[in-house]
């Protein structure tokens, strides 16, 4: 796999893609460690502020990404954007303001199902960026893992939600902005998840069936087959864009 030189700006989206790729790790392993040795009662106390601060990098790297890499801002930002927004609200909108209810289970399920899809995204992204490619395994993981996470995460989040207003005075603003917002979980998780499964298919299928073809094509023209990558992502997306946020 290809080593390429890169310019300052794509040199510091590298860092910093490495940097969160490690935190997730860190705070997966930190979990791992703690939960069997506390429980989740006690778990808070070992990891809440940790996990609540490394829960920010996915908003802070949106702005990071768009400013270094001097990318216009199209539609489908929109989703990084949200999905950082949404993670920041959690931590610090509903479970910092509340952190009796980080006792509950929901609240351990919530912190692997970020880590897992986080430590994913972020080690893809500084393969991306590197090396243009990225391990196959990694590449499948990158666009699959939402089928066990997503799941996960909404169902954490709308637990949390739901313990939060317990501790919210009755009839006020933010009650009925939190039950609102409760509600629309199920309608909004249904389009994200189909969301997901096109771009699935967009990103993952379509480029799969593409290193096929360019195999088959290869050797019909009695081309070396070194020619053709065998990274499962090298080449054939070289189409779509150096970056993405989710």
């Amino acid at each position: 796999m290809a080593l390429y030189p890169l310019p300052t700006n794509l040199k510091l989206i590298f860092f910093f893609d490495c940097v969160s790729a490690t935190l997730w790790f860190c705070c997966l392993v930190r979990l791992l460690i703690l939960l069997p040795l506390v429980g989740r009662r006690f778990l808070p106390g070992g990891i809440a502020d940790f996990f609540h601060v490394v829960a920010l990098l996915p908003l802070f790297g949106f702005f990071v990404v768009n400013s270094l890499g001097n990318r216009k801002l199209f539609l489908k930002d929109a989703w990084s954007l949200a999905n950082g927004i949404r993670m920041a609200w959690i931590c610090y909108g509903v479970i910092f303001a509340h952190p009796k209810i980080a006792k509950h289970t929901s609240y351990s399920i919530l912190i692997l199902s970020y880590c897992l899809s986080n430590f994913i995204h972020f080690s893809y992204l500084a393969f991306r960026t590197k090396t243009r490619s990225s391990p196959w395994l990694l590449f499948w993981l990158q666009y699959t893992h939402h089928y066990i996470t997503f799941p996960l995460t909404m169902g954490a989040e709308m637990v949390l939600i739901f313990l939060s207003l317990a501790f919210v005075a009755e009839d006020s603003i933010y009650e009925v902005a939190l039950k609102a917002v409760l509600l629309a979980y199920v309608p909004i998780g249904y389009l994200a998840f189909n969301y997901l499964g096109k771009r699935r298919k967009e990103r993952y299928t379509q480029v799969m069936k593409k290193r096929i073809q360019a195999r088959n094509s290869a050797a019909n023209s009695t081309v070396p087959t070194a020619a053709v990558s065998t990274s499962g992502v090298a080449g054939v997306t070289e189409s779509h864009e150096l970056r993405e946020l989710n």
